[in-house]
């Protein structure tokens, strides 16, 4: 221990002494402290202690702090002492949320933010910070987006890329941490903290070489940041020292990741013993370690770096590192032979990995949920602007009647303060119009880069869905490949076809641009395409006639209804209609709008319903018929001639 940190030590020992005793430091100076409660004298104690060494907060445990405060904070709610409490309530929140006691710590700061009009700004600011990161590590989702919003609305933050993390869509973290948080100056620790940052999404990617890229430019800019130091020595150098070996060892990471394992060993080594108080840090580059150790089949130090760093893990909440490290552990066991060991904690890695999975499903769901409301509030904010637009215009046009009348006025007096007076007016009328355009300007560029990301997000979001119905898709043909039985692969089919309906509407909006309206015929060609290849339509015998606007675009939720309505329909015709036909087939898709009123026709000229169809047909008709529910449409079904859909409906429902 240095000199300067015994220094502190000793002082911060005396002053604990003195504060619990019920001293401070300035009660020689003043007598009023003698009437102060225990309880006062603590939150006194709390921020003597923060002004003269905020970073030493923790020399002494922090148990003994929340003993001290959840006793007086105990004491003020059974005496009924409601502001004293809440006063309280503060500090130890933080000492809670310091020692990751979420559970205790998130009921308290979620009273804190209810009185948040009792709070400094810097302190609301920073309970907000901490009700976010605790509502994140316990998956509370939409509770930690909706304080990401007030902290936006209170201007303390300006982007989502942390809870896009969370949600796992790294790529669009990536966007938005480039595009709304700026690269703080050089010579600092929030620089370097920035590219470790932004090189750990890359990592979550696998982009290991632009990841490895952005560590390389964190470690020159550590060591520029070095040499700055030992000129104007205003930084702590061990903490250089920290992130210098913290990007040694990142880089080596990248390197392993790739299979390459030169100086693997010693750089990790190094970068381990200068982490000092960041366990995470510590079990990242252990189980890397472990992974070097394996490739050597060094077992036994492999194994007892993996044992060390479970050990640290112990009591954190790093989704993230609990995967790697049981990866890194069925893996092990599988290297040394140990089968039945690998095999257990591959089973609980998968399990974890497919937990994960469903609550970032969840998470993206409520994501997209709040990306909608931005996009309206953003309409909201163009409606803003225009009619500003238009204030503006009507302000003009008062100005120029005033401009006139101030022309007639000053004709009766002397034409020198005429002059003047119509100088003074201009003058300032410039330099209004000029804030006023600069005000436009950047309310603008704001919401055009703002636009350029949700447009970004919705695209990525649309692609996404569309993939996860191709995955349930091609995992439906895996179970119809173990199946012999015809009728339940007719009815795994009939399934396939459904979610193949609504993952063209997301393939369409995704090609499209337009993240609102689908153009119908190009959707509908397309899905009587795609039935026709299942189906092995010969066109020789059926003809597909298509009489529909080329110009009538709909909203994704009508465009499913009525591609499912015509994926059931048009499915029943392919499968019954013309199959002891002669005939050459018609099959005829129309679709019109007159006046907001869509018109669905789907006929043939095929054998009409059948009786030994009618299992068949009631499932397809009960879908039917629900889709109509939801369109509030009506429908009429013929069967002269063949069959005969007809659905309608007002486009404004």
């Amino acid at each position: 221990m240095n000199i300067s940190k015994t220094y502190i030590f000793l002082l911060f020992l005396s002053l604990s002494y003195q504060y619990s005793l019920g001293n401070t430091p300035n009660e020689i100076k003043s007598k009023n402290t003698k009437n102060l409660s225990s309880g006062k004298l603590l939150l006194i104690s709390w921020d003597s202690i923060n002004n003269i060494a905020p970073s030493k907060i923790n020399i002494i445990k922090e148990w003994e702090w929340e003993i001290k405060f959840e006793k007086e904070y105990n004491k003020a709610i059974r005496n009924k002492n409601n502001e004293l409490a809440f006063e309280l309530s503060i500090p130890l929140s933080f000492i809670y949320h310091s020692g990751t006691k979420f559970s205790k710590g998130i009921p308290l700061l979620q009273e804190i933010v209810k009185n948040k009009a009792k709070l400094s700004k810097e302190v609301y600011k920073s309970v907000l910070i901490k009700l976010e990161e605790e509502y994140r590590a316990s998956n509370e989702m939409e509770a930690a987006i909706s304080i990401r919003k007030e902290r936006i609305l209170n201007n303390f933050i300006n982007n989502y890329w942390e809870i896009y993390k969370d949600c796992g869509l790294y790529e669009a973290a990536k966007i938005d941490l480039l595009q709304f948080v700026p690269i703080p100056n050089k010579y600092t620790f929030s620089r370097l903290q920035y590219y470790f940052l932004l090189g750990d999404l890359y990592m979550k990617m696998k982009a290991y070489d632009s990841a490895k890229y952005i560590y390389e430019k964190g470690l020159n800019e550590t060591r520029n940041t070095k040499k700055y130091n030992n000129l104007s020595n205003t930084l702590n150098n061990e903490k250089i020292i920290y992130w210098e070996t913290c990007f040694i060892g990142y880089i080596t990471k990248c390197n392993v990741e790739k299979g390459n394992y030169l100086n693997a060993i010693e750089n990790l080594k190094i970068d381990i013993s200068n982490s000092y108080d960041n366990p995470d840090n510590k079990i990242i580059k252990m189980v890397t370690l472990s992974k070097c150790y394996t490739q050597q089949k060094a077992f036994n130090d492999a194994k007892a770096y993996l044992d060390s760093a479970s050990l640290l893990f112990e009591g954190k909440m790093s989704k993230s590192l609990k995967l790697e490290l049981l990866l890194n552990y069925a893996t092990y066991f599988n290297v040394i032979n140990k089968n039945d060991s690998s095999l257990i904690y591959y089973k609980k890695y998968n399990e974890y990995k497919d937990t994960l999975y469903d609550r970032i499903q969840k998470n993206q769901s409520i994501l997209l949920l709040v990306q909608l409301e931005v996009g309206n509030r953003r309409t909201e904010l163009l409606k803003s602007n225009q009619s500003l637009n238009d204030s503006n215009k009507k302000n003009n046009k008062q100005k120029n009647v005033l401009l006139i009348l101030l022309f007639f006025l000053i004709i009766s007096i002397t034409i020198s303060t005429a002059i003047y007076l119509n100088s003074v007016a201009n003058n300032k009328s410039k330099v209004k119009i000029e804030e006023q355009n600069k005000m436009i300007n950047a309310h603008s560029d704001k919401m055009e880069a703002q636009s350029i990301h949700n447009e970004t997000l919705l695209k990525e979001l649309h692609h996404r869905v569309k993939n996860n119905l191709q995955v349930m898709y091609s995992l439906l043909n895996l179970q119809k490949r173990r199946n012999k039985d015809n009728e339940i692969i007719e009815t795994l089919s009939s399934i396939q076809n459904r979610i193949q309906t609504m993952a063209l509407v997301h393939q369409n909006l995704y090609n499209s641009g337009d993240f609102e309206l689908v153009e119908i015929l190009t959707y509908i060609k397309t899905l009587a395409a795609h039935l026709e290849s299942i189906y092995k339509i010969d066109k020789h015998q059926i003809a597909v006639n298509f009489d529909i606007d080329e110009n009538l675009k709909l909203p994704i939720e009508t465009v499913v209804a009525i591609g499912l309505i015509i994926n059931e329909a048009v499915s029943n015709s392919f499968k019954y209609a013309f199959k002891n036909s002669k005939i050459i087939g018609i099959l005829t898709i129309q679709i019109t709008c007159i006046e907001n009123v869509i018109e669905v026709m789907v006929s043939d000229n095929g054998e009409g319903l059948q009786k030994e169809s009618k299992k068949e047909k009631s499932l397809g008709l009960k879908l039917i018929d629900l889709m109509c529910l939801q369109l509030k449409a009506t429908h009429i079904i013929e069967s002269n001639h063949g069959v005969s859909h007809h659905i309608k409906f007002n486009k404004l429902n």
